[in-house]
Protein backbone atom coordinates (compact mmCIF):
# COMPACT_ATOMS: atom_id res chain seq x y z
CA UNK A 1 0.00 0.00 0.00
CA UNK A 2 2.70 2.38 0.78
CA UNK A 3 4.55 1.50 -2.19
CA UNK A 4 1.26 2.65 -4.67
CA UNK A 5 1.09 5.95 -2.54
CA UNK A 6 4.71 6.71 -3.28
CA UNK A 7 3.94 5.90 -6.76
CA UNK A 8 0.96 7.86 -7.29
CA UNK A 9 2.96 10.90 -5.60
CA UNK A 10 5.44 10.52 -8.52
CA UNK A 11 3.06 10.29 -10.98
CA UNK A 12 0.95 13.32 -9.99
CA UNK A 13 4.20 14.75 -9.25
CA UNK A 14 4.89 14.60 -12.90
CA UNK A 15 2.19 15.87 -14.18
CA UNK A 16 1.78 18.94 -12.31
CA UNK A 17 5.58 19.73 -13.46
CA UNK A 18 4.09 19.28 -17.11
CA UNK A 19 1.40 21.98 -16.21
CA UNK A 20 3.94 24.26 -14.42
CA UNK A 21 6.17 24.42 -17.24
CA UNK A 22 3.85 25.00 -19.56
CA UNK A 23 2.11 28.11 -17.38
CA UNK A 24 5.94 28.93 -16.85
CA UNK A 25 6.65 29.48 -20.52
CA UNK A 26 3.37 31.16 -21.41
CA UNK A 27 3.04 33.46 -18.66
CA UNK A 28 6.65 34.43 -20.08
CA UNK A 29 5.67 35.20 -23.25
CA UNK A 30 3.09 37.12 -22.76
CA UNK A 31 4.84 39.06 -20.50
CA UNK A 32 8.04 39.67 -22.83
CA UNK A 33 5.82 40.37 -26.19
CA UNK A 34 7.00 42.68 -28.68
CA UNK A 35 3.96 44.16 -27.98
CA UNK A 36 4.36 44.81 -24.07
CA UNK A 37 3.33 43.01 -21.73
CA UNK A 38 -0.70 41.41 -23.08
CA UNK A 39 -1.52 40.34 -19.69
CA UNK A 40 -1.77 44.02 -18.58
CA UNK A 41 -2.34 46.06 -21.58
CA UNK A 42 -5.53 46.07 -23.55
CA UNK A 43 -8.63 43.89 -23.99
CA UNK A 44 -7.29 42.96 -27.24
CA UNK A 45 -4.23 41.68 -25.73
CA UNK A 46 -5.40 39.89 -22.97
CA UNK A 47 -7.79 38.23 -25.23
CA UNK A 48 -4.72 36.67 -27.29
CA UNK A 49 -3.10 35.73 -24.31
CA UNK A 50 -6.02 33.64 -22.80
CA UNK A 51 -6.99 32.58 -26.43
CA UNK A 52 -3.05 31.20 -26.32
CA UNK A 53 -3.63 29.73 -22.94
CA UNK A 54 -6.89 27.38 -24.01
CA UNK A 55 -4.78 26.32 -26.88
CA UNK A 56 -1.73 25.14 -24.47
CA UNK A 57 -4.28 23.41 -22.02
CA UNK A 58 -6.53 21.69 -24.94
CA UNK A 59 -3.63 20.32 -26.37
CA UNK A 60 -2.05 19.54 -23.55
CA UNK A 61 -5.67 17.57 -22.82
CA UNK A 62 -5.42 15.76 -25.91
CA UNK A 63 -1.84 14.69 -25.26
CA UNK A 64 -2.96 13.26 -21.57
CA UNK A 65 -5.95 11.51 -23.41
CA UNK A 66 -3.75 9.80 -25.60
CA UNK A 67 -1.16 8.51 -22.42
CA UNK A 68 -4.53 7.20 -20.61
CA UNK A 69 -5.38 4.96 -23.52
CA UNK A 70 -2.27 3.61 -24.20
CA UNK A 71 -1.23 2.95 -20.43
CA UNK A 72 2.81 2.43 -19.33
CA UNK A 73 2.10 -0.52 -16.95
CA UNK A 74 3.61 0.79 -14.36
CA UNK A 75 0.95 3.88 -14.17
CA UNK A 76 -1.86 1.42 -15.09
CA UNK A 77 -0.81 -0.86 -11.97
CA UNK A 78 -0.99 1.94 -9.51
CA UNK A 79 -3.81 3.85 -10.54
CA UNK A 80 -6.38 0.65 -12.61
CA UNK A 81 -7.41 0.81 -15.72
CA UNK A 82 -10.70 1.59 -15.04
CA UNK A 83 -10.12 4.50 -13.33
CA UNK A 84 -7.59 5.92 -16.08
CA UNK A 85 -10.51 4.93 -18.23
CA UNK A 86 -12.80 6.98 -16.18
CA UNK A 87 -10.55 10.36 -16.48
CA UNK A 88 -10.17 9.74 -19.81
CA UNK A 89 -13.67 10.23 -20.28
CA UNK A 90 -14.43 13.22 -17.95
CA UNK A 91 -11.35 15.03 -20.24
CA UNK A 92 -12.70 14.21 -23.46
CA UNK A 93 -15.80 16.73 -22.19
CA UNK A 94 -14.19 19.08 -20.46
CA UNK A 95 -12.07 19.41 -24.02
CA UNK A 96 -14.77 20.77 -25.33
CA UNK A 97 -14.59 24.21 -23.75
CA UNK A 98 -11.14 24.91 -24.30
CA UNK A 99 -11.45 23.77 -28.01
CA UNK A 100 -14.30 25.94 -28.66
CA UNK A 101 -12.35 29.14 -26.56
CA UNK A 102 -9.08 28.73 -28.39
CA UNK A 103 -9.94 29.96 -31.65
CA UNK A 104 -12.91 32.42 -30.26
CA UNK A 105 -10.80 34.46 -28.16
CA UNK A 106 -7.51 34.27 -30.48
CA UNK A 107 -9.84 35.37 -33.32
CA UNK A 108 -11.33 37.92 -31.04
CA UNK A 109 -8.13 39.03 -30.28
CA UNK A 110 -6.42 39.29 -33.63
CA UNK A 111 -9.98 41.56 -34.85
CA UNK A 112 -9.38 44.05 -32.01
CA UNK A 113 -5.55 44.65 -32.58
CA UNK A 114 -6.24 44.76 -36.61
CA UNK A 115 -9.71 46.45 -36.20
CA UNK A 116 -11.01 43.92 -37.87
CA UNK A 117 -14.48 41.99 -37.66
CA UNK A 118 -14.91 38.41 -36.16
CA UNK A 119 -15.73 36.87 -39.39
CA UNK A 120 -13.53 39.17 -41.60
CA UNK A 121 -10.53 37.90 -38.92
CA UNK A 122 -11.73 34.33 -39.16
CA UNK A 123 -11.74 34.14 -42.94
CA UNK A 124 -8.29 35.88 -42.86
CA UNK A 125 -6.97 33.38 -40.18
CA UNK A 126 -8.17 30.36 -42.95
CA UNK A 127 -6.62 31.97 -46.07
CA UNK A 128 -3.91 33.39 -45.47
CA UNK A 129 -1.94 31.78 -42.03
CA UNK A 130 0.06 28.62 -42.46
CA UNK A 131 -1.46 25.77 -40.93
CA UNK A 132 -4.94 27.10 -39.40
CA UNK A 133 -7.07 25.71 -42.42
CA UNK A 134 -5.77 22.06 -41.64
CA UNK A 135 -6.41 23.09 -37.59
CA UNK A 136 -9.86 24.07 -38.22
CA UNK A 137 -10.73 21.36 -39.86
CA UNK A 138 -8.97 19.41 -37.13
CA UNK A 139 -11.40 21.21 -34.53
CA UNK A 140 -14.33 20.34 -36.56
CA UNK A 141 -13.55 16.54 -36.64
CA UNK A 142 -12.23 16.50 -32.68
CA UNK A 143 -15.77 18.00 -31.95
CA UNK A 144 -17.86 15.86 -34.21
CA UNK A 145 -16.03 12.70 -32.71
CA UNK A 146 -16.90 14.21 -29.02
CA UNK A 147 -20.51 14.71 -29.85
CA UNK A 148 -20.40 11.11 -31.48
CA UNK A 149 -19.26 9.78 -28.30
CA UNK A 150 -22.28 11.01 -26.17
CA UNK A 151 -24.28 9.24 -29.02
CA UNK A 152 -22.66 5.98 -28.59
CA UNK A 153 -22.68 6.39 -24.31
CA UNK A 154 -26.37 6.99 -24.53
CA UNK A 155 -27.34 4.54 -27.39
CA UNK A 156 -24.72 1.83 -26.11
CA UNK A 157 -23.12 1.35 -29.73
CA UNK A 158 -21.02 -1.10 -31.00
CA UNK A 159 -17.69 -1.44 -29.68
CA UNK A 160 -16.20 -1.00 -32.99
CA UNK A 161 -18.00 2.40 -33.23
CA UNK A 162 -16.11 3.76 -30.64
CA UNK A 163 -12.78 2.46 -31.59
CA UNK A 164 -13.48 3.90 -35.11
CA UNK A 165 -14.79 7.08 -33.29
CA UNK A 166 -11.09 7.50 -31.47
CA UNK A 167 -9.37 6.57 -34.30
CA UNK A 168 -10.71 9.65 -36.40
CA UNK A 169 -8.96 11.67 -33.59
CA UNK A 170 -5.54 10.99 -34.35
CA UNK A 171 -6.39 12.49 -37.69
CA UNK A 172 -7.32 15.52 -36.02
CA UNK A 173 -4.47 15.95 -33.91
CA UNK A 174 -2.07 15.44 -37.03
CA UNK A 175 -3.97 18.23 -38.56
CA UNK A 176 -4.01 20.28 -35.82
CA UNK A 177 -0.33 20.03 -34.56
CA UNK A 178 1.37 21.55 -37.52
CA UNK A 179 -0.44 25.59 -37.02
CA UNK A 180 0.79 25.37 -33.57
CA UNK A 181 4.48 25.66 -34.08
CA UNK A 182 4.06 27.57 -37.47
CA UNK A 183 2.16 30.33 -36.33
CA UNK A 184 1.55 29.95 -32.24
CA UNK A 185 3.50 32.73 -30.84
CA UNK A 186 4.57 30.85 -27.89
CA UNK A 187 6.55 28.67 -29.92
CA UNK A 188 7.96 31.22 -32.64
CA UNK A 189 9.08 33.00 -30.20
CA UNK A 190 10.93 30.56 -28.21
CA UNK A 191 12.70 27.87 -29.66
CA UNK A 192 12.77 26.15 -25.99
CA UNK A 193 9.28 25.56 -25.67
CA UNK A 194 9.14 24.56 -29.15
CA UNK A 195 11.35 22.07 -28.61
CA UNK A 196 9.66 20.55 -25.27
CA UNK A 197 6.39 20.78 -27.11
CA UNK A 198 7.94 18.88 -29.79
CA UNK A 199 9.20 16.38 -27.00
CA UNK A 200 6.25 15.96 -25.17
CA UNK A 201 4.47 14.47 -28.63
CA UNK A 202 7.06 12.51 -28.77
CA UNK A 203 6.98 10.54 -25.54
CA UNK A 204 2.70 10.87 -25.85
CA UNK A 205 2.70 9.07 -28.67
CA UNK A 206 6.12 6.91 -28.87
CA UNK A 207 3.98 5.48 -25.87
CA UNK A 208 0.56 5.00 -27.57
CA UNK A 209 2.99 2.88 -30.41
CA UNK A 210 4.80 0.95 -28.11
CA UNK A 211 1.99 -0.28 -25.57
CA UNK A 212 -0.82 0.00 -28.14
CA UNK A 213 0.79 -1.56 -30.96
CA UNK A 214 4.22 -2.98 -30.68
CA UNK A 215 4.11 -4.69 -27.37
CA UNK A 216 1.14 -6.96 -28.26
CA UNK A 217 3.14 -8.23 -30.72
CA UNK A 218 6.48 -8.72 -29.09
CA UNK A 219 4.28 -10.74 -26.10
CA UNK A 220 2.92 -12.89 -29.23
CA UNK A 221 6.42 -14.17 -30.34
CA UNK A 222 7.12 -14.40 -26.43
CA UNK A 223 3.99 -16.77 -25.88
CA UNK A 224 2.73 -17.99 -28.57
CA UNK A 225 -0.70 -17.30 -27.45
CA UNK A 226 -3.26 -20.16 -29.10
CA UNK A 227 -6.75 -21.66 -27.88
CA UNK A 228 -6.15 -25.00 -26.99
CA UNK A 229 -9.83 -25.75 -25.62
CA UNK A 230 -13.46 -24.33 -26.19
CA UNK A 231 -15.80 -25.15 -23.51
CA UNK A 232 -19.82 -24.32 -23.40
CA UNK A 233 -20.31 -23.46 -19.67
CA UNK A 234 -24.04 -22.43 -20.46
CA UNK A 235 -26.21 -22.04 -24.05
CA UNK A 236 -25.18 -18.25 -23.79
CA UNK A 237 -21.86 -18.54 -22.04
CA UNK A 238 -18.46 -20.18 -23.20
CA UNK A 239 -15.18 -19.97 -21.63
CA UNK A 240 -11.86 -20.33 -24.22
CA UNK A 241 -8.37 -21.74 -22.55
CA UNK A 242 -5.55 -20.05 -23.84
CA UNK A 243 -2.07 -21.87 -23.72
CA UNK A 244 1.38 -20.85 -24.76
CA UNK A 245 4.94 -20.63 -23.57
CA UNK A 246 6.21 -19.49 -20.40
CA UNK A 247 2.94 -18.21 -19.74
CA UNK A 248 4.74 -18.04 -15.72
CA UNK A 249 6.80 -15.06 -16.98
CA UNK A 250 3.42 -13.21 -17.57
CA UNK A 251 3.11 -12.19 -14.24
CA UNK A 252 -1.22 -12.37 -14.44
CA UNK A 253 -3.17 -12.63 -11.50
CA UNK A 254 -6.65 -13.76 -10.73
CA UNK A 255 -9.09 -10.72 -11.30
CA UNK A 256 -7.28 -9.07 -13.99
CA UNK A 257 -8.01 -8.95 -17.66
CA UNK A 258 -6.53 -8.56 -20.75
CA UNK A 259 -7.34 -7.39 -24.08
CA UNK A 260 -7.69 -10.19 -26.82
CA UNK A 261 -7.74 -10.45 -30.52
CA UNK A 262 -8.67 -13.84 -32.32
CA UNK A 263 -6.31 -14.08 -35.13
CA UNK A 264 -9.05 -15.85 -37.21
CA UNK A 265 -11.49 -14.48 -40.26
CA UNK A 266 -13.91 -12.58 -39.48
CA UNK A 267 -12.27 -11.87 -35.70
CA UNK A 268 -9.00 -9.89 -36.68
CA UNK A 269 -9.38 -6.39 -36.84
CA UNK A 270 -11.32 -6.08 -33.30
CA UNK A 271 -9.91 -6.28 -29.87
CA UNK A 272 -11.82 -6.68 -26.89
CA UNK A 273 -11.56 -7.23 -23.02
CA UNK A 274 -11.78 -9.93 -21.05
CA UNK A 275 -11.40 -11.24 -17.41
CA UNK A 276 -9.27 -14.01 -16.51
CA UNK A 277 -11.78 -16.21 -14.98
CA UNK A 278 -9.37 -18.30 -13.07
CA UNK A 279 -5.74 -18.27 -11.18
CA UNK A 280 -3.29 -18.68 -13.83
CA UNK A 281 -1.26 -21.16 -12.91
CA UNK A 282 1.32 -20.70 -15.41
CA UNK A 283 0.58 -23.20 -18.00
CA UNK A 284 -3.20 -21.47 -19.21
CA UNK A 285 -5.24 -18.83 -19.07
CA UNK A 286 -8.83 -19.08 -19.18
CA UNK A 287 -11.49 -16.17 -20.87
CA UNK A 288 -15.35 -16.62 -20.08
CA UNK A 289 -17.50 -14.90 -22.31
CA UNK A 290 -21.43 -14.30 -22.50
CA UNK A 291 -22.96 -13.70 -25.94
CA UNK A 292 -23.74 -9.75 -25.25
CA UNK A 293 -23.31 -8.47 -29.04
CA UNK A 294 -22.37 -9.49 -32.53
CA UNK A 295 -18.78 -9.94 -31.43
CA UNK A 296 -19.17 -12.18 -27.97
CA UNK A 297 -21.88 -14.71 -30.43
CA UNK A 298 -19.41 -15.65 -32.79
CA UNK A 299 -16.90 -17.04 -29.92
CA UNK A 300 -18.17 -20.17 -29.78
CA UNK A 301 -16.98 -20.55 -33.26
CA UNK A 302 -13.62 -19.81 -32.66
CA UNK A 303 -11.60 -23.36 -33.05
CA UNK A 304 -8.50 -25.10 -31.27
CA UNK A 305 -5.38 -23.69 -32.70
CA UNK A 306 -6.96 -20.08 -33.30
CA UNK A 307 -3.83 -17.84 -32.61
CA UNK A 308 -4.30 -14.92 -29.81
CA UNK A 309 -3.28 -11.86 -29.64
CA UNK A 310 -3.40 -10.55 -25.93
CA UNK A 311 -2.51 -7.05 -24.53
CA UNK A 312 -2.23 -7.37 -20.32
CA UNK A 313 -2.89 -8.45 -18.49
CA UNK A 314 -4.63 -4.90 -16.94
CA UNK A 315 -6.51 -4.08 -13.88
CA UNK A 316 -5.71 -3.80 -9.80
CA UNK A 317 -8.97 -6.22 -8.65
CA UNK A 318 -7.22 -9.02 -7.62
CA UNK A 319 -6.61 -10.44 -4.24
CA UNK A 320 -3.39 -8.45 -3.47
CA UNK A 321 -5.54 -5.67 -2.09
CA UNK A 322 -7.18 -7.81 0.57
CA UNK A 323 -6.00 -7.22 4.06
CA UNK A 324 -8.40 -8.52 5.75
CA UNK A 325 -9.11 -12.25 7.26
CA UNK A 326 -12.64 -12.27 5.69
CA UNK A 327 -13.43 -11.56 2.41
CA UNK A 328 -17.45 -10.90 1.14
CA UNK A 329 -17.43 -11.62 -2.73
CA UNK A 330 -20.71 -10.17 -4.44
CA UNK A 331 -21.01 -11.13 -7.89
CA UNK A 332 -24.15 -10.48 -10.96
CA UNK A 333 -24.43 -12.84 -13.95
CA UNK A 334 -21.25 -13.07 -15.61
CA UNK A 335 -19.48 -10.46 -12.97
CA UNK A 336 -18.46 -13.80 -11.33
CA UNK A 337 -15.64 -14.25 -13.66
CA UNK A 338 -13.26 -11.96 -11.89
CA UNK A 339 -14.62 -13.15 -8.58
CA UNK A 340 -13.89 -16.95 -9.15
CA UNK A 341 -10.35 -16.53 -9.51
CA UNK A 342 -10.07 -14.31 -6.85
CA UNK A 343 -11.55 -16.46 -4.69
CA UNK A 344 -9.70 -19.40 -5.53
CA UNK A 345 -6.71 -16.93 -4.89
CA UNK A 346 -7.92 -15.95 -1.51
CA UNK A 347 -8.75 -19.67 -0.11
CA UNK A 348 -5.06 -20.00 -1.24
CA UNK A 349 -3.87 -17.59 1.43
CA UNK A 350 -6.28 -18.79 4.04
CA UNK A 351 -8.97 -16.41 4.10
CA UNK A 352 -12.54 -17.14 5.05
CA UNK A 353 -15.22 -16.22 2.28
CA UNK A 354 -18.53 -15.72 1.76
CA UNK A 355 -20.01 -15.42 -2.27
CA UNK A 356 -23.61 -14.19 -2.64
CA UNK A 357 -24.04 -14.66 -6.31
CA UNK A 358 -27.14 -13.18 -7.77
CA UNK A 359 -28.64 -14.35 -11.72
CA UNK A 360 -32.45 -14.47 -13.10
CA UNK A 361 -32.47 -18.33 -12.95
CA UNK A 362 -30.19 -21.39 -11.80
CA UNK A 363 -29.81 -21.55 -15.60
CA UNK A 364 -27.56 -18.78 -15.56
CA UNK A 365 -25.47 -19.54 -12.74
CA UNK A 366 -21.71 -20.01 -14.31
CA UNK A 367 -18.99 -22.32 -12.43
CA UNK A 368 -21.84 -24.13 -10.46
CA UNK A 369 -19.74 -27.31 -10.36
CA UNK A 370 -16.55 -25.28 -9.70
CA UNK A 371 -17.67 -22.92 -7.03
CA UNK A 372 -18.61 -26.18 -5.21
CA UNK A 373 -15.46 -28.20 -5.42
CA UNK A 374 -13.76 -25.04 -3.99
CA UNK A 375 -15.74 -24.52 -1.11
CA UNK A 376 -15.70 -28.54 -0.30
CA UNK A 377 -11.84 -28.59 -0.76
CA UNK A 378 -11.68 -25.72 1.45
CA UNK A 379 -13.66 -27.11 4.53
CA UNK A 380 -16.15 -24.69 5.81
CA UNK A 381 -13.81 -21.60 4.67
CA UNK A 382 -15.87 -21.20 1.66
CA UNK A 383 -19.54 -20.43 1.86
CA UNK A 384 -21.58 -20.07 -1.36
CA UNK A 385 -25.89 -18.42 -2.04
CA UNK A 386 -27.25 -18.22 -4.57
CA UNK A 387 -29.94 -15.18 -5.31
CA UNK A 388 -32.25 -15.31 -8.12
CA UNK A 389 -34.89 -12.82 -8.70
CA UNK A 390 -36.80 -14.79 -11.69
CA UNK A 391 -37.00 -18.66 -11.09
CA UNK A 392 -40.18 -19.23 -8.96
CA UNK A 393 -39.21 -23.05 -8.12
CA UNK A 394 -35.73 -21.79 -6.23
CA UNK A 395 -35.87 -23.56 -3.03
CA UNK A 396 -32.83 -20.80 -1.93
CA UNK A 397 -32.77 -16.96 -1.40
CA UNK A 398 -34.78 -14.82 -3.80
CA UNK A 399 -34.75 -11.63 -5.12
CA UNK A 400 -32.26 -8.72 -5.66
CA UNK A 401 -28.94 -8.59 -3.75
CA UNK A 402 -29.74 -5.35 -1.20
CA UNK A 403 -28.48 -3.75 1.80
CA UNK A 404 -31.31 -6.25 4.34
CA UNK A 405 -29.76 -9.52 2.01
CA UNK A 406 -25.91 -8.63 2.64
CA UNK A 407 -26.16 -7.97 6.13
CA UNK A 408 -28.24 -10.86 6.78
CA UNK A 409 -26.26 -13.11 5.08
CA UNK A 410 -23.07 -11.65 6.54
CA UNK A 411 -23.78 -9.49 9.88
CA UNK A 412 -20.06 -9.42 10.57
CA UNK A 413 -19.99 -7.30 7.01
CA UNK A 414 -17.46 -4.56 8.78
CA UNK A 415 -14.84 -6.97 9.81
CA UNK A 416 -14.79 -8.14 6.14
CA UNK A 417 -13.45 -6.77 2.78
CA UNK A 418 -15.54 -6.37 -0.17
CA UNK A 419 -15.08 -7.70 -4.09
CA UNK A 420 -17.62 -6.46 -6.32
CA UNK A 421 -18.32 -7.25 -9.65
CA UNK A 422 -21.42 -7.36 -12.29
CA UNK A 423 -23.84 -4.75 -14.46
CA UNK A 424 -22.56 -1.01 -13.95
CA UNK A 425 -26.23 -0.36 -12.24
CA UNK A 426 -26.61 -3.48 -10.33
CA UNK A 427 -22.75 -2.14 -8.50
CA UNK A 428 -23.69 0.89 -8.06
CA UNK A 429 -26.54 -0.11 -6.04
CA UNK A 430 -24.55 -2.47 -3.50
CA UNK A 431 -21.56 0.05 -3.01
CA UNK A 432 -24.13 2.47 -1.76
CA UNK A 433 -25.93 -0.42 0.36
CA UNK A 434 -22.63 -0.84 1.74
CA UNK A 435 -21.37 1.95 2.80
CA UNK A 436 -24.58 2.84 4.32
CA UNK A 437 -24.24 -0.33 6.34
CA UNK A 438 -20.63 0.74 7.22
CA UNK A 439 -18.59 -0.64 4.94
CA UNK A 440 -15.75 2.23 4.43
CA UNK A 441 -15.18 2.86 1.01
CA UNK A 442 -11.44 1.88 0.21
CA UNK A 443 -12.55 -1.69 1.71
CA UNK A 444 -14.68 -1.87 -0.99
CA UNK A 445 -12.92 -3.48 -4.31
CA UNK A 446 -14.25 -3.06 -7.84
CA UNK A 447 -13.06 -2.39 -11.44
CA UNK A 448 -15.13 -1.88 -14.46
CA UNK A 449 -12.64 -2.02 -17.57
CA UNK A 450 -15.28 -0.80 -19.80
CA UNK A 451 -13.25 1.35 -22.94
Amino acid sequence: MQNTTVKKTVWLALLGAQLLIILTFWSWNQTHHPLGNLLTGGSAGQLLAYGRLAGLLAAFLILLQVFLIGPIRWTEQTFGLDRMTRLHHVLGFSLLALLAAHPLLVTLGHAGQEDNTFMAQYLDFLRNWPGVLAAAIGLGIMLAAVAFSVAIVRKRLKYETWQATHLTLYVAMALAFGHQLEVGNDFTGNRGFAGYWQALYIAVFGNLIWHRLLRPLVVFNRHRFAIARVTPESSDVTSLEITGRNLERLRAAGGQFVLVRFWAKGFRWEKHPFSLSCRPDGHRLRLTIKQLGDFTRRVPQLAPGTPVILDGPHGIFTARRSQAAKVLLIAGGIGITPIRAIAEELLEAGRDLLLIYGNRHRDGIVFKQELDALATAAGGRFRIVHVLNNDPGWPGEKGKIDRERILRLAPDIRERDVYLCGPPPMMKLIRADLTGAGVPPRRIYDERFAL
